[in-house]
């Protein structure tokens, strides 16, 4: 598949570069589990882990379907990896992750969210955006994509540097999200991207959450790992997009519409 790209100088000068601060003990592991959504299950779970040496310091239900639960469990022990390997029909380990913190989603999403709307101006609130969305779904690069009167969905906020704009008349997972208005996800090993996107992000899932339907915004969440993004987490990004949308329009006020959105057009001129 091949892209076309606009030249890179315009993101250089005008994209924010966001150093994110990742939190959490070393010597903790998050794992995501899929156990049955039964009575009982939870303390098997727990019984299990005990008999390993493993503690459990903290634990989130995140989605319930068809009889499973997905759960997020935080835990420290040298038992560890024997317990994973061995907890037959008891749960299946759906992906691991080391130095994460577990924390309250709803103060993650509220931090988010004043994070976003205290911001100074923009392409603050661009940047962010970046910076907290990772946290709440637990991946390790994102960035924010605009939609640009030029045709090219150009990076205003990333967590790497280095991302070139992408044509909006090339196919891709991310002009085909900014296109329907719906969340799109996919395995980060397929070409979703141009070649330069895939070399500077992680090969994992990859999660583009656009604006909304003609919406010309769109923030891109990319992990490291090959869990997928579960509606949940999808609809936690969406709603803190649109609480950026709501901060991006009152930075605007008084101002062109077209100011808020494209913040850099007159450089561009």
């Amino acid at each position: 598949m091949m892209f076309a790209l606009a030249p890179g100088d315009s993101f250089e000068r005008s994209a924010a570069l966001v150093r994110r601060n990742k939190a959490g003990a070393a010597h903790t592991q998050l794992v995501r589990l899929r156990v049955p959504d039964k009575p009982g299950s939870l303390a098997r779970l727990s019984a299990h882990f005990a008999e390993h040496a493993v503690n459990v310091l903290g634990l989130e239900v995140v989605e319930r379907e068809a009889g499973f639960a997905v759960d997020d469990v935080l835990v420290e022990g040298p038992g560890l990896d024997k317990a994973l390997a061995t907890f037959g029909n008891i749960a299946a380990v759906l992906t691991v992750r080391r130095g994460v913190a577990l924390r309250d989603p709803g103060l993650a999403m509220a931090e988010a969210c004043e994070a976003v709307t205290n911001a100074l101006g923009p392409i603050e609130a661009y940047a962010e955006l970046v910076r907290t969305a990772p946290d709440l779904v637990f991946a390790e690069e994102a960035f924010v994509l605009v939609a640009e009167e030029s045709g090219y969905l150009v990076p205003y906020a990333s967590t790497v540097a280095g991302l070139p704009a992408v044509a909006l008349s090339e196919p891709s997972l991310l002009v085909s999200a900014v296109a329907s208005g719906e969340p799109l996800t996919a395995d980060g090993r397929i070409p979703w991207a141009p070649t330069t996107y895939r070399d500077l992000l992680p090969s994992g899932t990859v999660a583009v959450v656009p604006g909304g339907r003609h919406a010309p915004i769109a923030l891109v969440l990319v992990r490291r790992d090959d869990a997928r993004f579960l509606g949940v987490e999808l609809s936690r990004l969406q709603a803190l997009l649109r609480v950026a949308a709501g901060a991006l329009v009152l930075h605007g006020a008084g101002a062109n519409g077209a100011d808020v959105l494209f913040p850099n057009e007159r450089s561009l001129r």
